[in-house]
């Protein structure tokens, strides 16, 4: 059959194309319609089935459907710790290789650290990737020793050479760089959580920090003093005014983290925690008093003589003292700790969802004093399997309740740092 519709090249010829256009459309598409009948044409190409009599089968016309709507998926994370083998071949080659370096291996050992401890934290069966190494931390401490460890080094060696070790300008320096140390001591926090979060991976997305070190800096340098003024009563405030600048600067791609609540319930704990540790000190006190007095009392009464017998009981008496305090104090705040922890991720929120960390003061206990034996009787060697004991036991308590819509989330487009965190490394507060 042929399709083709003829061309007129004259004006006398244009009833003859009319004619033959009709019965054009009439053939191929089964409408015995006018062409300008476009009511009727749409009608018919949404229900009506037109069977043309010369045609043997019919042809249908149906609507055509819309394309699929493809939806956003939210998923529900799941946190999980998969524990992989390699930590103590990690833990004894870098151990070695920091003696035979003089510990300069230690940022190349500490990136390894992370590697694998970050690799055993799945989301939703997908592994957290460290992309960080050892000369980015290499680096920050190279700007840290050269622009804020040798000239003060240096200023202190030259007024101690021109104006004596009993300078009253070396007290002058020394008073300035500790305030440099204190002030600093918040940025070199902030710093630190910066680098880790923007070396984290999770399904190619980083975290980041968007915030001002500096004002970290200051809020925490004062913290500090208001803490110290209020014999720690401001604590639970200052802590949850930190918790919620550090979260509020957090992303994870261009997702924000969001940290709202108050330190109210956080004081009754507060309280019960500082006059149960204040009641401890005063035993301690009434304790071992009057053995250190005796201890003394030889040589206030001009018997010196006397002295060499109780000297060691003044002795075992302190390392007692000092023992208790520290099991003591510990064991007391792990009361509080526990109800921060899970107060500040109850006000901690992504996309909408809720963090929930389900930590008993028992749980901190077994793990604070587990710790704690691993690095006495290891001399410290075994510091990365306490790494990752810590990890596993957030992750194993750290829950989010409700959706977050992933697919939505882009890569962030804030700035990366190049170095690492010398600072913290230099105060030691960089954390893993």
């Amino acid at each position: 059959m042929d399709f083709s519709v003829p061309v007129c090249k004259s004006r006398t010829g244009m009833a003859d194309l009319k004619q033959l256009s009709h019965q054009w459309v009439t053939t191929v598409i089964g409408v015995p319609r006018k062409l300008g009948d476009l009511s009727d044409a749409r009608r018919m190409s949404d229900t009506q089935i037109t069977e043309h009599p010369s045609s043997e089968k019919p042809i249908i016309w149906r609507p055509a459907e819309p394309p699929p709507i493809i939806e956003n998926q939210f998923e529900e994370l799941r946190f999980t710790f998969v524990t992989h083998p390699g930590l103590l071949k990690i833990t004894l080659v870098n151990f070695v290789l920091n003696l035979l370096t003089l510990w300069f291996y230690r940022f190349w050992a500490k990136a390894k650290v992370r590697k694998h401890i970050w690799s055993s934290v799945h989301i939703n069966d997908e592994p957290l990737e460290y992309t960080g190494n050892g000369l980015e931390l290499f680096k920050g401490f190279l700007v840290v020793f050269f622009c804020l460890l040798l000239p003060f080094g240096l200023v202190n060696a030259l007024i101690s050479i021109q104006l004596g070790p009993e300078s009253g300008w070396l007290n002058v320096s020394n008073g300035l760089f500790a305030l440099i140390v204190y002030v600093s001591f918040g940025f070199a926090i902030y710093k630190a959580r910066k680098f880790q979060l923007t070396r984290t991976n999770w399904r190619g997305i980083r975290g980041n920090l968007v915030g001002s070190a500096w004002t970290y800096s200051l809020t925490y340098f004062g913290a500090m003093l208001a803490k110290s003024m209020s014999f720690g009563w401001a604590t639970p405030a200052m802590n949850t005014e930190l918790q919620s600048q550090i979260i509020g600067d957090m992303r994870f791609g261009d997702g924000a983290f969001k940290f709202k609540g108050r330190s109210g319930p956080l004081y009754p704990t507060y309280a019960i925690c500082w006059f149960l540790m204040m009641f401890a000190v005063i035993a301690l006190v009434v304790v071992a008093g009057p053995i250190i007095y005796d201890s003394f009392e030889p040589l206030m009464s001009n018997r010196p003589e006397q002295m060499t017998k109780n000297i060691w009981a003044f002795l075992f008496t302190l390392a007692g003292v000092i023992l208790a305090y520290l099991v003591i104090y510990p064991l007391l705040w792990a009361i509080y700790q526990a109800k921060e922890l899970r107060t500040f991720a109850d006000y901690t929120r992504f996309d909408g969802a809720q963090f929930k960390l389900d930590v008993t003061t028992f749980d901190l206990i077994k793990l604070t004093v587990i710790n704690v034996l691993i690095l006495v009787f290891t001399l410290g060697v075994f510091m990365p399997f306490v790494q990752r004991r810590l990890a596993r036991f957030l992750i194993d308590n750290l829950t989010l309740e409700g959706k977050v819509d992933i697919d939505r989330i882009k890569q962030s487009q804030a700035a990366v740092d190049t170095r690492g965190e010398g600072l913290a490394d230099a105060f030691d507060v960089g954390g893993f």
